[in-house]
């Protein structure tokens, strides 16, 4: 992206978040926070991410990272963890668990023997992290429902989730699905920032990659833990 359109999107973006103009309205049912009307993907294509360093998501790790060193983490949980590699590169001294299926999971076990990794079920539960990272993970899913409910029991401190802004991405007006067939949907900014509420309390909320159009989530587990009306 050349940096004058750069610049534009960055410009309308910041304009529109100070004023307000183009939110859509916001609904908790089986959207899953994203207005009526979106189309979502039911069956999503497989990504594989092992041949992935540090191009994408790295500001989210240095995020977690610092998060970690703030409340002197002694676990780390990375709920679908792809190739690892960002893992080891900014937890290298950090007792770790990551989470992914198969073949990735093999992959991992292959190529970090030395480390834990898990099969990512959401549905058998484990010990909890003081740091849960969850990065550009939930758009795949087809119910993410699942995949906050396993998180938030999962978590002890912190918990740091990525995902695209659909705003920045399409523009406001899109309505689904998403270009990348590996998406069952994108949520904005406003979606999902009421939709992680349901599970969390917000302490941060914002872009962490202008190019890629990345917005993170901190956040900490409600108590006692499960969905909010």
């Amino acid at each position: 992206m050349n940096k004058w359109k750069l610049l534009r999107r960055k410009l309308r973006y910041g304009f529109r978040h100070k004023f307000g103009f183009f939110q859509e309205p916001v609904v908790k049912t089986e959207q899953f926070g994203i207005r009526a009307g979106y189309r979502h993907r039911p069956e999503n294509a497989f990504y594989d991410d092992t041949a992935q360093k540090d191009q994408h998501q790295r500001e989210v790790y240095e995020a977690a990272a610092a998060a970690s060193k703030e409340i002197g983490a002694k676990k780390v949980f990375d709920i679908g963890c792809g190739s690892g590699f960002k893992l080891m590169k900014f937890f290298p001294d950090t007792e770790t668990v990551g989470f992914d299926l198969e073949p990735t999971l093999s992959f991992l076990r292959q190529t970090y023997p030395e480390r834990q990794w898990a099969s990512a079920d959401f549905e058998t539960d484990t010990d909890q992290a003081d740091i849960v990272i969850c990065a550009d993970v939930v758009e795949h899913i087809p119910n993410p429902d699942l995949l906050m409910q396993y998180l938030s029991r999962i978590t002890r401190g912190k918990l740091v989730i990525s995902t695209p802004d659909r705003y920045r991405v399409y523009g406001w007006d899109h309505s689904g699905p998403p270009r990348n067939r590996a998406h069952c949907r994108e949520w904005s900014m406003d979606e999902f920032r009421i939709y992680v509420e349901r599970w969390f309390n917000i302490e941060d909320h914002r872009i962490t990659n202008f190019d890629d159009s990345t917005q993170m989530i901190i956040g900490t587990p409600r108590s006692p833990a499960g969905p909010v009306a």
